[in-house]
């Protein structure tokens, strides 16, 4: 059971990443955006599991040791490597849809080594419900201003290059267009 849980965790964690982008509900992006606690997961119960089978000793310290590499592996690139590589997203500002509009827009910051990111994401619904789009992402190349309702329905996205009118589905709050300038 331990050694099937494990294997299992990666599989999960695929087909979850992929319903979340394909219903872009907000709770599902969090929970399979980030793949390396599947991985953990897939090194510890896998090697909890043969140490636990009947497995010859030479056989099962081998399974157990390259396991165990497999931890160390994961948090050392977990800790050291992704945080330098990996952008470290923060939210940096929340702005409320006028008019009561169930939705809000989120700015993100991030870096690319040394170069500043921004992302700017729509959040429609509330709870279990919630579903996110991402509207707007500079880079390097052109840096972002503002952003700014213009309407429960309509932003304004003002970056180095201009201001870029962003129309969202009422129902849904799924943009018409994305800026990517990054």
């Amino acid at each position: 059971m331990l050694i099937a849980g494990g294997v299992l965790a990666p599989v999960a964690q695929s087909a979850g990443a992929w319903v979340a982008e394909s219903t872009r509900f907000v709770v599902l992006l969090d929970v399979f955006g980030t793949p390396w606690p599947y991985w953990l997961a897939l090194f510890v119960l896998c090697g909890a599991g043969v140490l636990r089978t009947g497995v010859r000793r030479p056989m099962r310290q081998a399974v157990a040791t390259a396991c165990a590499a497999g931890v160390v592996l994961v948090v050392f690139f977990r800790l050291v490597v992704s945080d330098v590589l990996g952008a470290g997203w923060k939210e940096s500002e929340r702005i409320p849809a006028p008019e009561g509009a169930e939705r809000y827009v989120a700015v993100e910051t991030g870096r690319a080594v040394i170069d500043p990111l921004w992302r700017v994401t729509v959040v429609s619904g509330a709870g279990l419900g919630a579903r996110g789009h991402v509207v707007a992402t500079y880079g390097e190349r052109s840096g972002f201003l503002a952003v700014a309702w213009d309407g429960p329905d309509t932003l304004l996205v003002t970056g180095t290059d201009g201001v870029v009118t962003v129309r969202l589905d009422p129902r849904t709050g799924r943009p018409d267009r994305t800026v990517d300038l990054g």
